[in-house]
């Protein structure tokens, strides 16, 4: 029987089958103690590598809400680091920035940005099931993405 490591060198490494959804959610609304949330309301995660942060908003129109989630998905880096690179990313991006689908920070990080507005009752359950959908439904865009800026 050949060990881990030599099944890791050969590729034969099987993954863990994913976890079925409704058991993640109903795990995550079981730890949660206060069904209220408070507006506005902001969370950070860490994704397959990818770190978010997040905002809820209550609308001005009563009974919608809206989900804010930023992705920050690398750097560009500074022509004195590696010019090549950085033109290739901005000559890449830059059609991207312009349609609004990323933007670029300040410190040149690039963010992909999402908005959700829902209606109906507003429940960590509702909240995360929204969260999760998005992110299964963006997990490969996200990574091939993350894996251009990382080169």
């Amino acid at each position: 029987m050949a060990s881990k490591k030599e099944e890791e060198k050969k590729g034969h490494v099987e993954k863990a089958p994913p976890h079925p959804i409704k058991k993640i959610l109903d795990d995550v609304a079981s730890q949660i103690t206060d069904g209220t949330i408070q507006f506005p309301s902001k969370f950070h995660f860490t994704w397959y590598n990818i770190d978010f942060s997040g905002q809820i908003l209550h609308s001005k129109a009563t009974g919608i809400f809206s989900i804010k989630l930023l992705a920050s998905l690398g750097h560009i880096p500074f022509s004195a680091e590696d010019k090549p690179r950085r033109e290739k990313l901005l000559e890449k991006f830059t059609p991207l920035f312009i349609k609004g689908e990323y933007k670029l920070s300040n410190n040149s990080q690039i963010q992909m940005v999402m908005q959700t507005d829902f209606t109906g009752p507003f429940e960590a359950k509702r909240l995360m099931a929204a969260l999760t959908y998005s992110l299964l439904d963006l997990q490969e865009d996200l990574n091939n993405i993350k894996e251009l800026i990382n080169g």
